[in-house]
């Protein structure tokens, strides 16, 4: 997670998938290594080798090799349909949220009203293999409730990173009269003034 903007009116965070792509290239290359390289490569060394007898003892005759070869299309799909770079944009003068992808595949964007935002948070998924991992949920009063920022979870303090950011730049929220109000929004200070006037206190 990187923020590339952040002042009074926008925000701005970039998080690129850094990790999990090397991960997928290191499964690639894993499995087109033991699958066909090992399947066709290591019989042609040998061979040039010129060592007697070896030929019995080359997995060349394995079938599973060789489905290994092609399970490293597997690690490729994920990269290219579910690791892209996000750009989150908070824009208080346009009182709009836009998340952008970029993948291998071209580039979307979406973006959601900032008056129903209600502010990030955790979302954890637990597995008995990899413990628990994270990802920052953000939350709207509408009809588009909970939209989690990346499409999985993972572990390291990135998700952590990006709900603090988020929520420090949006400022403190309470609970007024039913309705959620951003004590930092355009309207605050109105807001804050006309519920005073009817003897109910703001904290700020």
């Amino acid at each position: 997670m990187r923020i590339l903007e952040n002042d009074k009116n926008r925000l701005v965070i970039e998080i690129k998938p850094t990790g999990l792509w090397i991960l997928c290239i290191f499964l690639f290359l894993l499995f087109f290594s033991l699958g066909f390289g090992m399947h066709y490569i290591l019989p042609f060394i040998v061979g040039q080798m010129g060592v007697p007898g070896a030929s019995g003892f080359l997995p060349n005759s394995v079938p599973g090799m060789s489905i290994m070869g092609y399970m490293s299309v597997i690690p490729l799909a994920i990269a290219a349909f579910l690791l892209k770079t996000r750009t989150l944009t908070f824009n208080r003068a346009a009182q709009m949220i836009t998340i952008t992808k970029r993948g291998l595949l071209g580039r979307s964007e979406k973006t959601y009203p900032l008056a129903a935002f209600q502010g990030a948070a955790l979302a954890s998924s637990r597995s008995s293999d990899s413990g628990t991992t994270y990802r920052a949920v953000l939350h709207f009063s509408d009809q588009n409730g909970a939209v989690p920022v990346t499409p999985y979870s993972t572990s390291g303090p990135g998700p952590s990173r990006t709900v603090n950011a988020i929520n420090t730049w949006f400022g403190p929220v309470v609970q007024a009269g039913g309705q959620t109000l951003n004590l930092n929004g355009p309207e605050a200070a109105e807001a804050i003034a006309a519920l005073e006037k009817l003897g109910i206190k703001i904290p700020r």
